[in-house]
């Protein structure tokens, strides 16, 4: 998600001995290597589809064993008041980096992710764009995932963090605005800040994400993607004027054929196929784009398209989902 500033810490604190306890209960067989292979990245899910343990980004978040047996972590993850998506404990080992990378695709492009340091050093840095910090354990951090990122660990211990993904509601916004960013005059004293206590005799409620991908896109919110890319493409000056203005030219044709589409099948399933390849057409148009058009940040303008508008565009595999709110036949088809 883009923010404001690179880093922002939340005046928030938290009992990191309690976090430490309940952390240190996991084996090593318990910490997953990364999906992607990243060396020396492992991570532990909290919060996932199904509450198993997968990396998936689609369909109902519920809590996994390990978060049910944590109950500080829990505390945690309820104090925000948010909806929450897809969370976990990520694990960095000594000499190990998260290399650099943008969070581009459609999860993560309205979502925003708290980073709460639990066992860290000083020596863990943490870069953004052209910022560079140390998130210190017990603390609250959000930071512009649009950029350029990438972590990397010099000490010698096993970092660990958790991390929790959430859209954000008005209450956290204004929470974050209250937030310091390095660099910048202080808005709230760390004094100031809300501690977070481990507390015995309660465990409150957690709620999560069940709606987080779009059975078929809406034609509103594929055309506010489109406008958020064409902006991308403005802010990039090294841009081909002439290879702009075809691309734009593309993504409106598309958004103008999609809702054609929706006005006629909607989410019903007699749609999907001409959904499908409405979407197949419009990317093979852009793909030659793939190294004349950058975003501002640096990123393919294509690779914004494909993974905030057409992938995320039909999803199928999110039917049962949706199929408690709207009319089904004898064969649980999405009908009219």
């Amino acid at each position: 998600m883009k923010l404001t500033n690179e880093f922002i810490q939340l005046p928030l604190l938290f009992d990191v001995e309690q976090l430490k306890k309940e952390v240190a209960k996991f084996t090593q067989a318990d910490w997953k290597t990364h999906h992607e292979g990243f060396n020396g990245n492992f991570s532990i899910p909290l919060i996932s589809v199904g509450g198993k343990n997968n990396n998936d980004f689609k369909g109902e978040m519920k809590e996994t064993s390990y978060l049910q047996s944590s109950p500080y972590l829990r505390q945690v993850i309820s104090s925000f008041g948010e909806v929450i998506g897809r969370s976990r404990l990520m694990g960095l080992a000594p000499g190990a980096e998260v290399p650099l990378h943008s969070d581009i695709n459609y999860h993560w492009f309205r979502r925003v992710r708290i980073h709460v340091p639990i066992v860290t050093e000083p020596s863990v840095t943490f870069y953004c764009a052209d910022k560079e910090i140390n998130m210190k354990a017990g603390e609250a951090w959000i930071f512009d995932s649009w950029k350029y990122h990438r972590v990397c660990n010099a000490s010698d211990v096993f970092r660990v963090h958790l991390v929790i993904d959430i859209c954000g509601s008005s209450r956290f916004w204004a929470l974050s605005e209250k937030g310091n960013c390095p660099g910048e005059e202080e808005k709230t004293p760390r004094a100031a800040f809300t501690n977070i206590p481990f507390e015995t005799s309660t465990q409150p409620p957690i709620y999560t994400e069940k709606y987080n991908a779009p059975l078929v896109m809406s034609p509103g919110e594929m055309e506010g993607l489109a406008y958020e890319l064409f902006d991308e493409l403005h802010r990039s000056p090294n841009n081909s004027a002439e290879d702009a203005a075809e691309f734009r030219k593309i993504v409106r044709s598309f958004c103008q054929d999609w809702r054609v589409l929706w006005t006629q099948f909607g989410l019903t399933e007699a749609g999907w196929p001409h959904y499908h390849n409405c979407r197949n057409r419009a990317f093979e148009s852009v793909r030659k784009f793939d190294t004349r058009l950058k975003l501002a940040n640096g990123t393919q303008a294509p690779r914004m398209f494909l993974f905030c508008m057409i992938d995320p565009a039909l999803n199928v595999e999110v039917k049962n989902d949706y199929l408690a709110a709207v009319n089904t036949d004898d064969s649980g088809n999405i009908t009219l």
